[in-house]
């Protein structure tokens, strides 16, 4: 034992000066490092190590770094993108290579030669072991079918199949004399603005991205961040087998956002994508967040194809989209809260889509349809959703669908008091919601409603009774004067309702009292007072009555260990038209006097 003991203590001393001599050798080691125009930001990148961070000075630089140097921050002076312009020296190359784990980018303008390159990609091999080849132009439009299309490490695809056209193995694009193609084997990095390559936790973020072939481009990368980035003819782009990468509060104008085969756990939130493809998410990953986006013009909101695990797509404001949301031979994923609207088609399911989940969400103003089920799509919940389109649904070739849940208590979408099925409106005012009746007023229509020949969505949702009131909510502030807490007020009061205000008749016309007692139980005499904010309507501008008396400012003295009753009124004003409800605060001020 005691030899034991001697060798264990020896092990650790060692280890211990071991640890010691390593922490020493980091304490103070790193280094900012700058650059000036004319200098070189690859030389100063070389000559980093990990911990330093270095700063490029305001000015033009032309060059490709390749970044092997982990856990280094290459930041602008000012982190102003407008300062500091890096261009690729080498078209065919990035202008960043991240090749090296924990290293920020941050508050560059990276941009291309602005030139149109058709990319062609050649003999990429997918997971089965076939080769494949796609092409990428101008707009997605120009490709295969999707339901023809073969996914690469390079992948695009087309929801029109009107559009379609072959794409041969081996075989570049036409570009034309003025358009020379741009080739790419698919290993490795891309001409992009920034490359991360078989990379973790790394940061891009405040950049601007301009007419690059590819604006950021992860490649088998994970945990990594791409955030507050402007991207203009260029997007993002997460190539197979990425994971866990958070892409938030970007801005991407007439490109996309592209998530690749195979990729996991991504999340995508408040990014802003206008007048360009939108979303995209192919085949074979799940777990992707698409959350809290707006995108804007483009010929898809957010399309899915061949995703088998759950994505969840929720809150998201989608307009003016071809399709607002497209799921192609998706299974298992959760489409919420979103908002699509003045697009061609809402929601669009085909090939099979089954099991997922639909609710919640309002799709209006379509000019084909809200939401259209094509090709054996089945076994889909659709419920508590608001269509208000000339054509709500159309169903070709599928059927199984479940449009309804089980009735329980709770505000649906058009604020009814129960959860069913769906409101079903037009834009003529006729629709089945709008026009049918509910005897009971449980917010569900008396009949079902057939959505084709053998689907119903057993309880539609009515449409609510129109209530003109005030939903007027009671706040207490006690200011503690001097950091001292003997200002103890307390107010009694049951549930402030003050009934349904109609349009005024006169100018005595006033809401039901409210009566609230008012107990000062501290040792001091204490200044109430009362006021009206948040006004949403001028029925609050007004002022109150107490005790039938109008205050437009009211204040009083409460002696200490004594009470006041006050009765509370509301007046409504001779304009108020009564179309929907108005919301403000009565605000109660303590002050020891």
């Amino acid at each position: 034992m005691l030899i034991e003991d001697c060798h264990s203590r020896r092990r650790f001393s060692t280890a211990l000066v071991v640890i010691l001599s390593l922490l020493s050798a980091g304490v103070g080691s790193a280094e900012v490092i700058y650059v000036e125009p004319g200098n070189s930001i690859q030389a100063a990148v070389n000559n980093s190590t990990a911990g330093d961070l270095v700063i490029v000075k305001a000015g033009e630089y032309q060059e490709n770094i390749v970044v092997n140097v982990s856990g280094i921050k290459i930041s602008s002076e000012f982190d102003n993108p407008e300062n500091v312009l890096v261009r690729s020296r080498n078209e065919n190359s990035s202008v960043f290579k991240i090749k090296a784990d924990n290293v920020t980018v941050s508050g560059f303008n990276i941009t291309g030669s602005g030139e149109v390159f058709n990319i062609s990609v050649f003999s990429i091999s997918n997971t089965s072991g076939s080769a494949n080849s796609s092409k990428i132009g101008n707009n997605s439009s120009d490709l295969n079918d999707s339901s023809d299309f073969n996914y690469s490490n390079d992948f695009n695809y087309s929801n029109d199949s009107s559009n379609s056209e072959n794409v041969n193995q081996g075989q570049a694009s036409s570009s034309g004399p003025d358009k020379p193609t741009y080739q790419w084997d698919g290993l490795g990095c891309p001409a992009a603005g920034i490359c991360l390559e078989q990379v973790n936790n790394c940061t891009v973020e405040n950049n601007t991205f301009f007419e690059n072939r590819y604006g950021v481009y992860l490649q088998d990368s994970r945990n990594s961040t791409v955030l507050k980035n402007t991207f203009f003819r260029n997007g993002i782009w997460l190539d197979e087998g990425c994971g866990e990468n958070l892409l938030i509060n970007n801005a991407i104008e007439e490109s996309k956002l592209i998530i690749g085969a195979h990729c996991w756990d991504n999340i995508m939130f408040q990014n802003r994508v206008s007048n360009g493809e939108g979303i995209s998410i192919a085949c074979c990953g799940g777990n992707n967040l698409v959350s809290r986006n707006e995108i804007i013009n483009c010929s898809t909101g957010i399309d899915i194809y061949d995703v088998q695990a759950r994505t969840v797509l929720r809150d998201n404001v989608i307009m003016g989209c071809g399709n607002g949301i497209y799921l192609t031979f998706v299974f298992d994923s959760r489409v919420y809260n979103n908002k699509i609207s003045n697009g061609s088609t809402g929601i669009f399911l085909r090939e099979d889509c089954h099991d997922n989940e639909l609710a919640n969400n309002t799709i209006i103003s379509s000019k084909e349809s809200g939401i259209y089920l094509l090709d054996y799509s089945a076994d889909n919940r659709i419920y508590n959703n608001y269509f208000n389109n000339s054509v709500n649904v159309k169903s070709e070739n599928t059927k199984g669908n479940i449009w309804n849940t089980t009735q329980s208590p709770g505000t649906n979408i058009v604020g009814g008091p129960n959860l069913g099925g769906n409101f079903w409106a037009n834009l003529e005012g006729n629709g089945f919601s709008q026009v049918s009746n509910d005897s009971d007023s449980d917010g569900i229509c008396d009949f079902p409603f057939q959505i084709n020949g053998s689907d119903f969505d057993y309880l539609p949702l009515s449409k609510p009774p129109f209530v003109t009131g005030v939903d007027l909510e009671v706040t207490i502030g006690i200011p503690e004067t001097n950091n001292t807490s003997d200002i103890p007020i307390q107010i009694d009061r049951d549930d402030l309702n003050f009934g349904t205000l109609l349009p005024g008749q006169s100018t005595e016309q006033t809401s039901k009292p409210q009566v609230l007692t008012v107990r000062n139980t501290g040792k001091n005499n204490v200044s109430i007072s009362t006021e009206v904010s948040d006004s949403s309507y001028a029925v609050f501008s007004e002022g109150i009555y107490i005790s039938s008396r109008f205050w437009p400012d009211f204040s009083e003295v409460i002696p200490n260990n004594t009470s006041k009753t006050l009765e509370i009124e509301l007046k409504v004003p001779m304009n108020y038209s009564g179309n929907d409800t108005k919301k403000g605060s009565l605000v109660f001020l303590a002050e020891k006097v």
